[in-house]
């Protein structure tokens, strides 16, 4: 599912990982996560801890650890190409990005936003900590295009990039009572966040943020169809958007809050009135279990929805209440 959103981490450098063991365990990691890495250590063992809250769309790392180098070579591109942008936030540190000349050093306060299928290295020094917010190609290069973020972006402590900042580290605080719908809808908006940013403050086309908050609102929905108490007061509060901002964003695609609502239930019920492994549920159960209060409002807005009863809707065999 989608929206299923996951803890998980890791710590090396004691008695489970030690000597070559950490090493292999922290270099595993690390390239299953954010794809392959060359990495330099400066001895025989490696301590680090890394914590993960994430789901299907994004992740979100932090992490600490010993000094290293770690390099995403151009053949480590072709041997495991990953298709996503990783927003590096330093909170502990200084932080080389970058090779040789090109390189920038970072520290907190700063950020990079760094393309993980062109070539980067990221060297630290022991006690160094970050986060890193790992984020799909697509949903950057829609709001700042292709040509623009080709390369590495550093973005400073002040105005959007502070908010911004701030926003990814409130995310690892409240970690353990965010919901997967939450966590998404709060990675968007960093999202938007740091590519006004990066853009130099310059606003984001309206339709382009308005296409952020409506895949926000209907991943939402998704998650939440069943719920009876479902409503734009609900999503709104979930997702950090205004009612009166949801409502005008829907109108622009041609739908309303409620309207949405109600075609995700419909469309859910359809699915379960065809299915013959559910013919001994009564349709009242039905309506129930995809959010309608009333039998009689569900029956109507079926009838207008398919152009026939839910009774009409059910297999030949098993038709009934």
């Amino acid at each position: 599912m989608a929206g299923t959103y996951q803890l998980d981490g890791l710590t090396t450098g004691d008695r489970s990982a030690a000597g070559a063991a950490a090493q292999e365990a922290w270099r595993d990691w690390c390239c299953r996560v954010h794809g392959h890495f060359d990495f330099e250590f400066d001895d025989h063992s490696y301590r680090g801890r890394v914590v993960r809250q994430h789901t299907r769309t994004y992740q979100l790392i932090a992490w600490t650890g010993e000094t290293e180098v770690v390099k995403r070579s151009a053949r480590s591109i072709r041997r495991d190409p990953r298709g996503h942008y990783e927003l590096l936030v330093p909170l502990r540190g200084r932080f080389k990005v970058g090779h040789d000349d090109e390189a920038s050093w970072i520290r907190p306060g700063d950020m990079a936003l760094i393309p993980m299928d062109l070539p980067s290295a990221v060297a630290h020094a022991t006690g160094a900590a970050a986060l890193t917010l790992l984020v799909p190609v697509g949903l950057v290069e829609q709001r700042l295009g292709p040509a623009v973020v080709r390369s590495q972006k550093i973005v400073g402590d002040k105005g959007l990039s502070r908010v911004s900042r701030d926003f990814v580290v409130s995310l690892l605080r409240q970690r353990a009572h965010l919901s997967g719908p939450e966590f998404d809808a709060a990675c968007d908006r960093v999202v938007d966040l740091v590519c006004l940013a990066v853009d130099g403050g310059q606003r984001l086309p309206e339709q382009t943020a308005g296409a952020a908050v409506a895949d926000a609102v209907r991943r939402y929905v998704r998650e939440h169809v069943t719920d009876p108490g479902l409503s734009v007061s609900a999503m709104a509060s979930a997702i950090g958007w205004s009612p009166r901002y949801i409502q005008a964003v829907l109108a622009r695609e041609g739908t309303t809050p409620t309207e949405l609502i109600r075609t995700q239930r419909l469309d859910l019920a359809h699915a379960k009135l065809s299915n013959p492994n559910l013919a001994g549920q009564t349709i009242t159960a039905i309506a129930a279990s995809v959010g309608f209060t009333s039998s009689s409002a569900f029956s109507q807005a079926y009838r207008q929805r398919f152009g026939c009863s839910p009774r009409d809707a059910r297999p030949l065999h098993r038709r009934g209440q």
